[in-house]
């Protein structure tokens, strides 16, 4: 080392500095053995006396003359409570590393450790150091200097910090979970509400019981579409982007919640039936809907009102001034606009700013995701929405959604029944563990020309298929039963047959199942709940790509 580098110190500054620091300090020769220490290096490597409950310090004499290295605990110290009694052997020693290295070098550090100190009785006590090490000189002498600070404290005060914030995370967690939950149960009850009121309609006038029904199916396929979008919240499952008819849709979810809302508020539908098909999905969109037309009759109150509701194709020429809430410009291209104006009590600068924060709610009881989840569901879509609202004044909400340039009126609407009913023929082993929707699926396979022998779990089901394999011509199958799920006996059916189709019938999401099941191993997947169309459209696909069976 260059001499001018040298740290000259004058001796009798040094112990003064020592001696009056609150940090503890100790210097050792080049054999790194102790030549001196200050009190606060005392305090620092001494232990717990349990007798007195206090820290009991190390003397000077005790120290001066030791090995730097024997005073700490290795490393590994809580395996090796005795400390490490090596020496300058010792090649695991922090410590001694640091020594090393400040020879060599003229400085080293001592990063955050953990150590225990004992004395002869067996007492102990743990702590963690932060330090450094210089070279220092004095006259022709060549010593190292080691400051080193408890921050044991710190270290549990931390601890304690990311404890606390853990719980208060947790907290956070648990109450999201229950303002969810409170959200989708409100949704079911309104679900809920149409399916029983329309039963008791049905009973009450059986003549005019074709249109109660059509709209329990409708409100059925509501609640299947809100059990998806809780899935796809939760990541286990994937939206499904189809041709939508958004009048269609628009007046269906109108009509439904015309059923639950409260008789004092009046909805005012405006909703040509020849607007552009456009590409989404169909079940995000009516949870859209629904979201803006619950909360507009809830701004309303007990007072007497109305909520608009408008459906119209619109353009955005270049160069017009079309911002969304967030002020940003909308871009230019045609869309289809859905407006939903309400004359309640409106909302004021502060609500505006947080109503799109997912949970916030201005109501007593949560509501779910709310309209975090119609802008999510809208910029997914790559759409844009306006906000427009006062206190006193009401509130207007309006949706664009892009049309694609080849998305044409007049297309045929996805899920149509074919003007021709088809039919297959053969046995289908349909395995189900729920015996009333197995009834429901033996009915539908039955009217669609199948012969069916039902099975209610996985094992029962392979014992059914090896006694009449024969006649067995496929095999539709729930996942989650008891004894043996849906996929051992879909792994045990191809173990015995390879090009056996097995179609899976799930309440999961296609990405769970593929997880687990390669995607083109099944022959079919149909998500539960399903109407009978789609049952029989995937019969047909299945039956015709295996050559008739």
């Amino acid at each position: 080392m260059d001499t001018k580098s040298r740290r000259q110190v004058n001796p009798d500054d040094l112990q003064s500095i020592i001696a009056t620091s609150i940090d503890g300090f100790l210097m050792v020769d080049m054999d790194g053995n102790i030549i001196e220490v200050n009190d606060s290096y005392c305090q620092l490597v001494g232990y717990a006396n349990p007798a007195f409950r206090v820290i009991q310090c190390v003397s000077e004499e005790e120290l001066i003359g030791g090995h730097a290295c024997g005073v700490f605990g290795c490393v590994n110290a809580k395996d090796d409570p005795q400390g490490c009694g090596h020496g300058i052997h010792c090649r695991d020693c922090t410590l001694l590393k640091a020594i090393e290295e400040t020879f060599q070098t003229g400085t080293g550090h001592i990063n955050e450790e953990h150590h225990i100190v004992v004395n002869g009785e067996g007492h102990q006590r743990e702590f963690t150091l932060l330090g450094s090490t210089s070279l220092i000189y004095s006259g022709d002498q060549r010593h190292l200097l080691l400051s080193l600070l408890d921050i044991s404290e710190q270290k549990k005060a931390e601890e304690e910090k990311r404890s606390l914030e853990q719980q208060l995370h947790q907290a956070q967690k648990l109450e999201s979970l229950g303002v969810l939950a409170g959200g989708i149960a409100h949704d079911f009850n309104n679900i809920l509400a149409i399916i029983v009121g329309n039963c008791f309609l049905a009973k009450m006038h059986p003549d005019k019981a074709e249109s109660n029904i059509s709209t329990i199916e409708n409100a059925s396929e509501r609640a299947a579409e809100l059990c998806r979008q809780m899935l796809a919240y939760a990541g286990k499952s994937q939206f499904i982007e189809e041709l939508v008819n958004m009048s269609q849709l628009v007046d269906e979810m109108v009509k439904m919640l015309q059923a639950t809302i409260p008789q004092n508020v009046v909805i005012n539908l405006i909703c040509p039936a020849d607007t552009p098909l456009i590409r989404a999905d169909a079940s995000q969109l009516r949870q859209i809907v629904m979201n803006l037309i619950i909360n507009a009759s809830e701004a309303i109150g007990e007072a007497q009102g109305k909520v608009l509701v408008t459906l119209k194709k619109t353009a955005i020429n270049a160069g017009q001034e079309q911002k969304d809430h967030l002020g940003k410009p909308i871009p230019p291209g045609s869309y289809i606009c859905l407006e939903v104006t309400d004359d309640g009590c409106g909302m004021d600068e502060d609500t505006i700013r947080r109503i799109f924060e997912p949970f916030y709610t201005t109501k007593f009881v949560g509501r779910g995701l709310g309209m975090s989840a119609v802008l999510g569901i809208i910029t997914a879509h790559k759409g844009a929405l306006q906000l427009v609202s006062q206190p006193g004044f009401g509130t207007s909400f309006k949706m664009y959604l892009p049309i694609e340039s080849n998305e044409l009126a007049g297309c045929d609407a996805p899920g149509q029944l074919s003007s021709v009913a088809w039919t297959g023929s053969g046995t289908i082993l349909l395995v189900e563990d729920e015996e009333q929707i197995k009834q429901i699926m033996a009915a539908m396979l039955t009217s669609l020309g199948f012969s069916v022998l039902g099975a209610s779990n996985g094992k029962e089901a392979l014992e059914m298929y090896q006694k009449y394999a024969a006649d067995i011509t496929l095999v539709l199958t729930d996942i989650g039963m008891p004894v043996m799920d849906g996929y051992e006996l879909f792994n045990k059916l191809k173990e015995l047959k390879p090009e056996l189709p097995i179609i899976i019938s799930s309440g999961f999401g296609e990405d769970v199942i593929t997880s687990r099941i390669a995607r083109a191993d099944i022959a079919g997947l149909i998500i539960k709940p399903f109407k009978f169309d789609l049952l029989s459209n995937l019969l047909k696909s299945v039956v015709e790509n295996q050559g008739g069976i």
